[in-house]
């Protein structure tokens, strides 16, 4: 055992700053081939669900299948899931005033509540509300009395004057804003709340002065609002080496990226259409986990199997590890661990520091993971805990024992300028050996023992000045936000929330939507106490929660 122990402790430092073998030169020609065809614009950022991801998909296929993997996904190597997107407007749509047709999603829009319409067809004012005809509202009757109340609730005030509508007969709401310099409602598609009683449009701030501008007269209107729901499928891709043996390691990095930031998680707020190729986010751990798995094909490491996955719709919120450890293609219970690589291009070649989280996560990880060896090509900068912002936690959630690789956050992180060039391909190349030897080091090793740890908040709460402490479910469909995980000490744990509540309401705001969730915590102050309500299982539970 003390031979064994010597053994685990030295193993890592081995991968060092020394001149390149020629074997280690076709790696690193490999990772530079691989990211400047990932990050290529002609895949379009990646973006999950797009041809672009389709094009990276095929790409990976290609290269597992060179290296001698067998598929491991549903289809082959590829493991398609759906990403909900909510909803849409559709296209048949129709809003006339006077015959003139206003411009969908520009001049109007239901609110994502609103029910689909049959065509209303009547002869209304805004100034008159009968009924069995369309009403008008300006939402200023409700912004101005209001516009001192840090707890106003612009879409509660709403709701009331709906139920108000529906019970003097009113066929829809019409709502439009008059108040210069306050936001306009839009049509959130992620909305998951109750349907309103009756159909609820908005019609915009330009579009109402055009058409509606007279408030004595009275227009004939046409309206037909409707929705459908919206989804795109995108793609894990799962290969495989069959050792025969009882447990498996599974290294993972994900394939996606963001696109032209159309899912809004760009850190370019300018709103102009500009491909994000991720070269570091994340084709650089697709890269090595391409030449992972062919170095692992062809060494003598026998004693696991070794599984592959490059995750799709990572940056929508762990769509695809969520979707992959609740469908696997193998026993979860035979997983010993899994390694993750986000982000691991950019190495700073003076700090050499590269950060390993997911240390706590096994008693095991102690011995194999030293930190600052003199010899070695990089320092060690270790994070205990298991959760985070990447596929890994979808594995620690399942008690299974994880790494996390990562070179740090840095100022092209989520932008257009997240190149192939920028890469420190040499310290990809040394992270590579590195994943390699602790692999190596535990293949006489037993399942690794799993330990829990504490939680790490998910995202940036630099938006909000209180935090409940809560990591939500981005893949959860349903109305509300689900609670993926509560982290230790925080609000949301001193309060009683568990792992798997849904939050419907905090304070006096409904909680329908992540987003809406966010919006909500904004409203509140530290020092600040409210009420949560939450679904748990069947049963609604309401919670004293102090910030």
């Amino acid at each position: 055992m003390r031979k064994l122990f010597f053994l685990l402790v030295l193993a890592p430092s081995l991968v060092t700053a020394q001149k390149l073998k020629k074997a280690d030169k076709q790696v690193l020609e490999a990772l530079q081939t691989h990211i400047y065809f990932l990050a290529d614009d002609k895949l379009e950022g990646r973006r999950a669900g797009t041809a672009g991801e389709a094009l990276a998909v095929q790409y990976i296929i290609a290269e597992f299948t060179r290296a001698g993997l067998s598929p491991k996904g549903e289809n082959g190597f590829m493991q398609p899931f759906s990403i909900d997107e909510g909803r849409a407007i559709k296209s048949t749509s129709v809003f006339q005033v006077d015959g003139k047709d206003m411009v969908t999603g520009v001049d109007y829009y239901p609110l994502a509540y609103s029910p689909d319409t049959k065509l209303i067809q009547s002869a209304t004012s805004v100034s008159v509300r009968e009924r069995g005809t369309p009403w008008f509202l300006n939402l200023a009757e409700g912004i101005i009395p209001n516009k001192d109340n840090p707890h106003f609730d612009l879409e509660a005030w709403t709701r009331s004057q709906i139920a108000n509508a529906t019970e003097k007969g009113a066929t829809a709401l019409i709502l439009y804003n008059t108040v210069d310099g306050t936001e306009e409602p839009r049509f959130n598609g992620r909305d998951k709340s109750a349907k309103a009683s009756l159909p609820v449009i908005y019609v915009t701030r330009n579009a109402f002065s055009r058409f509606l501008g007279d408030p004595e007269a009275t227009y004939d209107l046409k309206i037909l609002a409707e929705t459908e729901p919206r989804t795109r499928t995108a793609h894990n891709v799962v290969g495989y080496i069959d050792n025969g043996a009882a447990q498996t390691i599974v290294l993972g990095a994900h394939l996606d990226h963001l696109g032209y930031g159309e899912d809004g998680n760009s850190m370019i707020r300018t709103g102009e259409k500009t491909i994000h190729n991720g070269a570091d986010d994340n084709a650089s751990g697709t890269a090595a986990l391409i030449e992972l798995a062919k170095r692992l094909r062809q060494s003598r490491l026998k004693k696991h199997n070794y599984l592959f996955i490059a995750f799709s719709g990572e940056e929508l919120g762990l769509y695809g590890s969520k979707y992959f450890v609740e469908h696997p293609t193998i026993p979860l219970n035979s997983i010993s661990y899994m390694v993750n690589m986000d982000m691991v291009g950019r190495m700073n070649d003076s700090s050499r520091v590269v950060t390993i989280g997911g240390y706590g996560t096994s008693p095991t990880w102690g011995n194999l993971i030293g930190t600052n060896e003199k010899k070695s090509a990089f320092s060690v900068k270790i994070d205990s805990s298991g959760t985070g912002p990447s596929d890994h936690t979808s594995f620690y959630r399942k008690d299974i024992p994880v790494l996390f690789f990562f070179t740090g956050l840095h100022t092209d992180y989520h932008k257009p300028s997240d190149d192939a060039e920028k890469i420190n391909y040499k310290g990809t190349l040394y992270i590579v050996k590195y994943i390699y030897e602790l692999v190596n080091t535990t293949n006489d090793l037993p399942k690794l023992a799993f330990t829990k740890t504490r939680e790490q908040q998910v995202g940036s709460s630099t938006r909000f000045t209180v935090s409940m402490g809560i990591m939500p479910d981005y893949t959860f469909s349903g109305a509300g936000v689900r609670v993926d995980g509560v982290s230790e000490g925080k609000a949301a744990q001193r309060a009683g929330l568990k792992a798997g509540d849904i939050v419907t309401q905090l304070g006096d705001h409904a909680v329908t939507s992540v987003e809406g969730y966010m919006q909500a915590l904004g409203k509140f102050k530290k020092g600040e106490a409210t009420r949560v309500k939450v679904k748990r299982g069947s049963e609604e539970m309401v919670f004293d929660i102090s910030f």
